[in-house]
């Protein structure tokens, strides 16, 4: 997808934000976004995650969870990132966990659902061996991929940051760094999001 056309972004494309990059909708395709490093730790952040996603192709893994990559593009505000933009099958903002669990009525209602696809999303990553920095609930998404049926997606924060990722290459070591970060998203899911509905959830995914 990189070509020498510049892609002209401005902030009525901002789609999203966090401390090291923005994600701009991309003003030609409704399905996809650009992610563009505005700090050098950004910067690190899109490498790292782009060249993970071609060790997970090279080792042939399933990585169907996170957003799919299309390639670099030129714009007016540097090397962009083309990343598939994840949401409903009815074009509808795709939920998070977060979403569910700050809403108690929500969690309560689709509780099942939130066992169900908590208890896949730790199937895929262990199955497949998928490293991630961490696992931020609000990163989490259930996408509803028609009226009755979801599966779940995660963005953001994968890969490893150490010089050399043995996990990358050894199951051991994915699999043990797999069920650490698990233990420290059940913490902070225990800390940050305390209800009985939690506390029940937790025993049912740990």
């Amino acid at each position: 997808m990189h070509n020498k056309q510049i892609l002209q972004l401005d902030d009525t494309l901002l789609y999203g934000q966090g401390s090291h990059k923005k994600c701009f909708l991309h003003p030609h395709n409704k399905n996809l976004c650009i992610k563009i490093a505005y700090n050098e730790g950004g910067q690190k952040d899109l490498i790292r995650e782009i060249n993970y996603i071609d060790v997970l192709k090279r080792r042939h893994k399933d990585y169907s969870i996170l957003p799919k990559y299309f390639g670099k593009v030129n714009t007016n505000l540097g090397t962009g990132y083309v990343f598939e933009i994840i949401r409903d099958y009815n074009n509808d903002r795709t939920q998070t966990l977060e979403d569910f669990i700050t809403d108690l009525n929500l969690f309560s209602q689709n509780y099942s659902l939130i066992v169900r696809l908590l208890k896949e999303l730790k199937e895929k990553l262990y199955k497949n061996e998928i490293i991630t920095m961490v696992l931020f609930h609000e990163n989490i998404l259930f996408q509803k991929t028609d009226e009755n049926n979801y599966r779940v997606r995660i963005v953001n924060d994968m890969g490893s940051a150490v010089l050399i990722p043995l996990e990358y290459h050894f199951k051991y070591f994915a699999h043990t760094k797999i069920l650490r970060r698990w233990k420290m998203f059940l913490d902070v899911l225990r800390n940050k999001y305390a209800s009985h509905l939690s506390e029940k959830l937790i025993e049912e995914i740990k």
